[in-house]
């Protein structure tokens, strides 16, 4: 009896193995790869994107990126995109906490603003600025913006790709030192991702990411993290639209 046991024990630890190659092969893939990417880029290159491009390559590498998420979930790690909103819930209940974290985030930016500001020195971001201008002269880049952009290309493709980092990263231990540190390097490298808004950007950033780290930690539901971030960007950028004056 031994020995058909051994057996089976040394095939669930190769599978084990091969599970966890597989596992750090798609998160190299994913997420570490195109951020270390997109973080050398932006500390290379001084000047920004133009509006259309901040139109273009959201929807571009955005789209690309929660496909690639699904392949590597269903070919290489036995999982589909949708596991990463199955903690308990409904569509209704995701609406309420979406709206309560980006409240949340709106009272950090706040206090962010009063504690930090003074010594970090926030950089106006130009992008954003140019985007806005643009957006004013052509109502189909503001309609795209508000629509596919902001809640595909950016909430969508940041918060899928948060979630599946933590997810991922979280299979290789269950100890509760494991997932808080999961939980700051996925923070970090999010703040890092937005190097273009400068150090004070960087680290607003991350301590919204720790937030929604923790909030994933707790509830396993990527719907409202999406919601979250989609109207914590849509109500910032209305507002410069509403209240920057004409040129």
């Amino acid at each position: 009896m031994g020995e058909p046991v051994g057996k089976v024990g040394q095939e669930r630890m190769t599978s084990s193995r091969q599970l966890a190659a597989r596992r750090v092969f798609a998160l190299a893939v994913a997420v570490f790869v195109p951020a270390c990417a997109m973080i050398w880029y932006r500390a290379r290159e001084s000047s920004g994107f133009a509006g259309l491009e901040l139109i273009v390559y959201p929807l571009l590498f955005g789209g690309i990126g929660i496909a690639l998420i699904a392949i590597l979930k269903s070919s290489l790690l036995g999982s589909k995109l949708g596991s990463l909103n199955a903690g308990p819930g409904r569509w209704t209940t995701d609406l309420v906490w979406g709206a309560a974290l980006c409240v949340a985030y709106f009272l950090l930016a706040h206090l962010e603003r009063a504690t930090l500001a003074g010594v970090l020195q926030p950089r106006p971001n130009l992008e954003l600025l140019g985007l806005m201008l643009d957006m004013r002269e052509n109502p189909w880049l503001l309609v795209l913006w508000f629509g596919p952009v902001l809640w595909v290309g950016i909430a969508a493709y940041e918060e899928v790709l948060r979630t599946f980092m933590l997810a991922e990263m979280w299979a290789f231990s269950d100890t509760a030192i494991w997932a808080t540190a999961v939980v700051v390097i996925s923070a970090a490298l999010f703040g890092l991702i937005h190097w273009v808004q400068g150090p004070y950007g960087i680290v607003t950033i991350a301590i919204k990411g720790v937030v929604a780290g923790v909030f994933y930690l707790r509830t396993r539901r990527l719907l409202p993290l999406i919601i979250a971030h989609a109207f914590y960007d849509g109500i910032q950028v209305g507002m410069l639209l509403a209240t920057y004056p004409e040129s």
